[in-house]
């Protein structure tokens, strides 16, 4: 668990240090922002769409002053289940693993992740899952990984830790004394936690959330200034990790 989480934060680290050109926010199910993400790991489990689908959406903006093209490249780290394909400019099948897209100054660009927990015959198959790693990267070596867990259960609604309604971003971010988050929790969360680590990996924070509550509020008087990331831990599961800056 120490090891996944170590390497949890440092590629978020990797990925903020890299994306300075790129702007990720998180889309919902209309297609409407719900905020800016870092890469990292991200959770879809619940139940299927119409079209039986489990799906992870996003814009990315590219706030850099010239065009740049980005290759987006799906790699499955979990045994293959179910369908899934991606689209990025373009819709690529589940044959083909990357893509490019050239993206202007200013100009918002989607990406679809699509996930299919079906057999042969389009049966969905409750219980399917899959983990898929995104990764984005241009010719100059920027490199930004996303890896999106998918589940279908279609006794829950989908869990989105990454929904502000679910589970806000840190506030004040900067922080001075205190940071604090507002929350939700599902009822299928057993045991959560918030821990900060500094640039190094190293966890410096942990505090317990009470599952029945609506606020955290963590100490953060004894961290020096600089850049932190924090992750939220459910069910001994990473399933959000951001960036935290502590200015004294």
């Amino acid at each position: 668990m120490r090891k996944f989480l170590l390497s949890l934060v440092l590629v978020a680290m990797a990925g903020f240090a890299s994306a300075q050109s790129l702007k990720f926010e998180r889309l919902n199910h209309d297609g409407q922002v719900e905020g800016e993400i870092q890469p990292g790991r991200f959770e879809v489990v619940g139940d299927i769409n119409m079209m039986y689908e489990l799906t992870f959406d996003m814009q990315v903006t590219n706030i850099g002053d010239e065009a740049v093209t980005i290759t987006c490249e799906r790699i499955v780290t979990s045994p293959e289940a179910g369908s899934n394909y991606f689209c990025w400019g373009s819709c690529f099948s589940p044959a083909i693993s990357q893509g490019d897209l050239t993206l202007d100054p200013g100009m918002p660009n989607v990406f679809n992740a699509h996930f299919a927990p079906i057999d042969e015959n389009w049966n969905p198959i409750v219980g399917t899952e899959i983990t898929i790693e995104y990764h984005f990267y241009d010719r100059t070596g920027e490199h930004m990984v996303f890896e999106v867990y998918f589940k279908y259960d279609p006794t829950i609604g989908i869990t989105d830790y990454n929904d502000v309604d679910v589970f806000s971003n840190a506030y004040p971010n900067p922080a001075n004394n205190v940071v604090s988050f507002d929350y939700d929790m599902p009822f299928n969360a057993q045991t959560a936690s918030v821990a900060i680590y500094n640039m190094m990996g190293q966890e410096v924070i942990r505090q317990d959330v009470n599952l029945g509550g609506s606020r955290l509020d963590i100490n953060v008087s004894d961290l020096t200034d600089g850049v932190y990331f924090y992750s939220l831990i459910v069910n001994n599961q990473a399933v959000k990790t951001s960036k935290l800056v502590i200015s004294k």
